[in-house]
């Protein structure tokens, strides 16, 4: 093992340690913070936005780009073989909770910085997990000025230039309580106008299996939570589904919304909006993306369904592309874990990146 890669560990097992967890994102118990401010070559520039939302900004010289890596990470459930805030090293990986989400990347910055870069611009965030991104839509406010943008996520240490957008929501429907055995109950129970607005949603989803943008397909529809209705012997006065989509890029999500009947209707439904966040490239083109890892001598990527905040720097006019070490199929998965190659090759795209 190399001095480098020792060091990214070294640094990974103190990130590792600090429970960034989203819930509940107790960023500043977390000892996060407390670690960073500890490092003698860095000067953070911590900024609190509220309710565990941090900014912490990383900056010297005259970078041409912005590396952006969230710290914070999903919860680890109840299947870790291992303390999910106890780094170990196994069989060439590197196991603990936020190693491939996304803290591995930080960890490799981390390095290189320690070695004495002249030129960087890093951007540590701790919200992507909440559904939000207040961390980057305030930073974005102060308009940044570099060239383009990394976003750190795990793509197994490939350029990605182009995913899906997120769009969530709730819809809402209301009936008009009784007893069961009124006849009415077929049209009045708000259970079942929100079965049958469901059924409608899961063809019309269905109806775009053949759309396609590059190697992406359909729009990956979803009905993720229902809860209505009281006993089997009370027509449903209330009943409601929250519901998310990931729309291929150039889809308009105002036709989405309208072809999924989601327009409030007054006494009978009522839809509010959720998360909703552009696919990449927001705007510009692929190509530009493209020619951009061709700089930086990293290999593409095929496009990725999953979201990523790269979209909202894209939204804003930067160019904005996607990389890091890990595999999104480890990421959210008890025993999360991320290769140490794979750190050993993030160690080397990054110096190309920030110097």
């Amino acid at each position: 093992m190399n001095a480098d890669l020792e060091l990214t560990l070294k640094h990974l097992k103190a990130l590792v340690a600090c429970n960034t967890s989203n819930p509940p994102r107790n960023i500043e118990q977390s000892g996060l913070i407390s670690y960073l401010c500890s490092l003698d070559f860095l000067d953070p520039q911590v900024s609190d936005l509220g309710e565990g939302s941090f900014n912490i900004f990383l900056a010297k010289g005259s970078p041409k780009y912005l590396v952006n890596v969230h710290l914070d990470t999903v919860p680890p459930g109840d299947a870790w073989e291992s303390d999910p805030y106890d780094l170990i090293i196994e069989d060439g990986r590197a196991i603990g909770l936020g190693a491939c989400d996304i803290k591995g990347a930080a960890a490799c910055l981390l390095t290189l910085l320690e070695s004495g870069i002249d030129d960087y611009a890093i951007l540590f965030s701790t919200d992507e997990e909440a559904g939000q991104s207040t961390c980057i839509k305030e930073y974005i406010k102060t308009k940044p000025n570099f060239e383009a943008v990394i976003v750190a996520e795990p793509t197994q240490n490939k350029v990605v230039t182009c995913h899906r957008g997120i769009l969530t929501g709730t819809q809402e429907f209301f009936g008009l309580a009784g007893h069961s055995s009124e006849h009415r109950a077929l049209t009045d129970n708000a259970i079942h106008k929100l079965t049958r607005w469901s059924n409608a949603a899961l063809k019309i989803a269905e109806s775009y299996n053949e759309k396609s943008f590059k190697d992406l397909r359909g729009i990956a529809f979803n009905l993720g939570l229902i809860e209505g209705g009281i006993k089997p012997n009370i027509i449903a006065d209330h009943a409601k589904v929250k519901f998310g989509m990931r729309p291929l890029p150039g889809q308009s999500f105002d036709e989405l919304l309208k072809v999924f009947n989601t327009e409030t209707i007054e006494g009978n439904s009522k839809f509010t909006p959720g998360f909703i966040a552009p696919a990449l490239p927001a705007s510009g083109s692929i190509q530009d993306l493209e020619l951009l890892a061709d700089e930086l001598d990293i290999n593409l990527s095929a496009p990725v369904n999953f979201w990523t905040e790269a979209s909202l720097f894209s939204e804003a006019g930067y160019s904005s592309i996607v990389y890091g070490p890990g595999d999104i199929a480890n990421a959210h998965q008890p025993n999360e874990s991320v290769e140490l190659s794979e750190l050993n090759q993030a160690l080397i795209d990054f110096k190309k990146i920030i110097q």
